[in-house]
């Protein structure tokens, strides 16, 4: 299929449904430290109850069932203390990028947004739309915080050296699977699959048996995702986010020089002065898209470019393998075991190294890709702190935001695990979007034995290494024009190419290329490989 007739098909549809989740930082010129409250957080003299308040939060994705249960139950147990409400405002996927923007733009007031990395985070840093958060930090009037968030975990998080954004996470890292059905892998005579030509042999051996299974479900957004990945570590090339396009970076061996910065479709010329294998752009970009092409005609849905969750069709038994994370587990073999029943799903760990259970197996920046920011416009920010550290004060206060109520969505499962109910479905919370923290974040004890093996694994500080320029962050301001031009070609593109829905895939690239060339691109990598370079001559490892 031509890469003309192909965007005709797809654009209407991408347009619709195309989630942006894909750095930017200067100085700030107005959220130079917290606002302050304006009165609506004072207390009475004895320090007792303070004022009411309700609080204006921005979160993503679909609000929980049992929400209101919750909201209810924090008020009843706060009312002689926070005396807080909670409205929260749930956007759809699609939406909630947008919106913050709008609203940042507009000046409109929201005391707490969802804002990450891969969505507005850096480049409203830059514009002073949010607010400097240091001072809430390891101060013994919010002990809370600082008691969940340690110093070292806040620094790999600071913007321009200061605390913008409330970071949240499990792990440091969440290990890639493909979901798989262990009942029909073990129905085959299968064993446990430990590479992708084990895990092809079952895909093919679902299509010839399976006539009413998909043996691959995707979700339209995701793609392949990260399946396929080189497994090599190659600390001379790094990912830069936040130029709107995925560019990689090279540096000399001794790590402090900059060869050249590289995007999918650059000329083999440009690579000529990188160390083997990087000099090859099929090993760096193409032997991966090249195998999401020929797994998508061979295993994929054929409406996965309009596919919002493929879980659903897996748990609901009509898929025999999708893509994900390791820590997903145990919900989606809960919903599969509900709707199907004998069936059990088990996960295919991508990476070997992983796998194995190698020591530093993972690269890292140790930073959060998901954060809770307070914007300048808030007149609650001491608050909205307060209510943020009383979620960290104690493991029950976490518990009955992360996980529900205990004894009705979940029970305690051993040291530092829960398991589900039968209700747990009814509050399935966004922790990463609030509650994720390493220290408190409960393992579910439901998942099976090998899955908590890796859970485990996961956890351990010794599993992980710090990435190159990992204290880097792109300043977005100087190239915001450029980047706001290519920024949608490159979304539609890696959609497409993520999902390896073109199987004309390198006709797509060149002409895509060219676009984003026209649109800006060569002024977009010089920005990014001088303010590489600056970091590096300042010392900046």
């Amino acid at each position: 299929m031509k890469k003309s007739t192909f965007k005709k098909g797809v654009w209407l549809l991408l347009s619709v449904i195309l989630l942006v989740p894909i750095m930017a930082c200067g100085g700030n010129n107005s959220g130079g430290s917290a606002a302050p409250d304006n009165g609506n957080s004072g207390s009475d003299d004895s320090g007792g109850k303070l004022d009411p308040v309700t609080l204006k939060i921005m979160l993503f994705g679909e609000k929980p069932k049992d929400m209101d249960k919750i909201l209810t139950k924090f008020e009843e147990q706060t009312e002689d203390t926070l005396n807080t409400k909670l409205n929260i405002e749930w956007n759809s996927n699609n939406d909630h990028k947008q919106k913050l923007k709008l609203r940042m733009a507009a000046g409109e007031t929201v005391d707490a947004a969802f804002d990450a990395p891969w969505g507005n985070l850096y480049q409203h840093v830059s514009q002073g739309f949010y607010q400097e958060l240091d001072k809430y930090f390891n101060n013994d009037e919010y002990p809370g915080l600082k008691q969940a968030f340690s110093e070292e975990f806040l620094e790999s998080n600071k913007i321009n050296g200061h605390i913008y954004a409330i970071p949240f996470t499990q792990y440091y890292d969440d290990i890639r699977v493909v979901m798989i059905r262990k009942d029909l892998r073990e129905k085959y005579g299968m064993e446990p699959i430990q590479s992708y030509e084990e895990l092809e042999a079952y895909l093919d051996k679902v299509k010839e048996t399976e006539t009413k299974m998909t043996p691959l479900v995707l979700t339209g957004r995701r793609g392949f995702q990260t399946m396929f990945t080189k497994d090599e570590r190659h600390d001379n090339m790094v990912q830069i986010s936040g130029a709107g396009v995925p560019i990689k970076v090279v540096l000399s061996d001794d790590g402090k020089k900059v060869l050249n910065a590289v995007v999918q479709g650059d000329p083999a010329s440009m690579y000529e002065s990188f160390p083997a294998p990087l000099n090859d752009p099929e090993y760096v970009w193409y032997e991966q898209m090249e195998k999401f092409a020929e797994w998508n005609q061979k295993y994929v849905q054929k409406d996965a470019l309009s596919e919002q969750d493929a879980k659903v069709l897996f748990v609901g038994g009509k898929g025999a393998a999708t893509e994900g994370v390791l820590s997903e587990m145990a919900s989606v073999r809960e919903r599969l075991q509900s709707a199907v029943p004998g069936a059990d799903v088990e996960p295919f760990i991508l990476s070997d190294r992983i796998r194995n259970m190698e020591k530093e197996a993972i690269g890292v920046t140790y930073k959060a890709w998901n954060t809770i920011v307070i914007p300048t416009t808030s007149k609650n920010t001491e608050r909205t702190m307060k209510f943020i550290d009383w979620l960290f004060q104690s493991q029950d206060n976490h518990d009955l935001f992360e996980l529900g109520i205990e004894g009705e969505h979940w029970v305690k499962e051993g040291d530092g695990k829960y398991k589900m109910t039968d209700k747990t479905t009814n509050y399935v919370f966004p922790g990463y979007e609030l509650t994720w923290n390493p220290l408190m974040s409960r393992i579910n004890g439901d998942n099976d034995e090998e899955t908590l093996k890796y859970l485990e694994y996961a956890a351990q500080e010794d599993t992980y290494y710090r990435v190159p320029l990992s204290g880097f962050v792109f300043d977005s301001e100087p190239v915001k024009t450029e980047i706001a031009k290519i920024s949608p070609k490159n979304a539609e593109y890696d959609q497409i190419t993520k999902l390896g829905a073109d199987p004309d895939w390198r006709a797509y690239t060149e002409e895509y290329y060219k676009e984003i060339q026209a649109l800006g691109l060569e002024t977009l990598r010089a920005e990014v490989i001088k303010q590489v370079q600056a970091y590096l001559d300042a010392g900046g490892k």
